[in-house]
């Protein structure tokens, strides 16, 4: 029979219904502690209740799903509250509140003097609520918060707006640990580097790209993870057949090679030429790259 949680003044006893009983001895360690931190605080969330046995979200989740197919908790208790998208429609904490948490809570402390070197100044109350808003009640990781902190910084976005929304937008992307948090980084890096080598390579240097160009820089770098050796040689094609560089023609045969399982010149290299009817050869690739170069010809093409 499901139970019925049950909820108990602050720091006194919690009771635990008779039929958890029959489940005890086949539940883990993270079962018997998410067990244990819902009836605790039956408003809990699963986010919070992670952080605060010292889980990640997936193994809280997982350990919920256990008590629910067992029929001690309900569907409901696991939804995650809902986060403000920025920091003119969240919960603004009080000066009692901001004090209790730096008093009491010494990974929050911790996060708020990250952020005040960070920033390179005093932090605002409105500062330390957003900080406590994400730590408190979008129940991010304090390791999280001060990675994307150090990111943001570093990157010259010392605004507590875009930080805010920056490790919102990484925790419900599923960045809830910071191992989580170190690999995003290294593809972003990775990506940034491979644009800079991309603008060199098609000589736009530092101006703004056009919509197209970050669609497709996007797909070409961190969608398809097209080698780049791959991307020059689709840049040399497209200035041999059309004179010019265009993104829409790189992109065509990109999305070719992509669709072909193309990851190295060498397999495209190795295509096997077809027979036309008058017994010329000619590759496939050919065909398809002359056939684009009659239609940017046309005057279809733009950047």
């Amino acid at each position: 029979m499901a139970s019925k949680r049950i909820k108990t003044p602050a720091d006194e006893a919690f009771l635990i219904p008779r039929g958890v009983m029959q489940h005890i001895a086949g539940a883990n360690a993270e079962e018997l502690k998410t067990l244990i931190a819902f009836f605790a605080a039956p408003e809990t969330t699963v986010a919070e209740a992670a952080r605060d046995m010292g889980m990640t979200v997936a193994e809280c989740e997982k350990a919920y799903a256990f008590w629910r197919g067992a029929g001690i908790f309900a569907e409901s208790a696991a939804k995650p509250k809902k986060v403000a998208a920025d920091t003119s429609s969240y919960r603004n904490y009080d000066s009692a509140e901001i004090d209790a948490a730096l008093q009491q809570k010494g990974d929050f402390s911790l996060v708020c003097s990250v952020a005040q070197t960070k920033l390179e100044k005093i932090l605002t109350k409105n500062d330390l609520s957003t900080l406590l808003y994400l730590y408190d009640y979008a129940a991010i990781p304090c390791q999280v918060i001060c990675g994307v902190i150090e990111y943001c910084c570093n990157r010259g976005k010392k605004s507590m707006q875009y930080i805010y929304k920056k490790a919102v937008a990484l925790f419900e992307s599923g960045v809830d640990t910071y191992d989580k948090f170190e690999r995003y980084v290294a593809e972003a890096e990775r990506a940034r580097e491979a644009e800079a080598k991309l603008r060199r390579l098609i000589g736009v240097g530092e101006r703004a790209l056009t919509t197209a160009e970050s669609s497709a820089f996007e797909r070409w770098i961190s969608e398809w993870k097209t080698d780049f050796s791959l991307i020059t040689l689709a840049y040399e094609k497209t200035v041999d057949n059309t004179g010019k560089y265009s993104v829409r023609y790189m992109d065509s045969i990109l999305k070719n090679w992509h669709e072909k399982g193309y990851s190295t010149v060498e397999e495209v290299a190795a295509e096997q030429p077809a027979q036309g009817k008058n017994g010329q050869s000619f590759a496939s690739d050919d065909f398809i790259e002359a056939a684009l170069a009659r239609g940017f010809d046309d005057g279809k093409d733009t950047k």
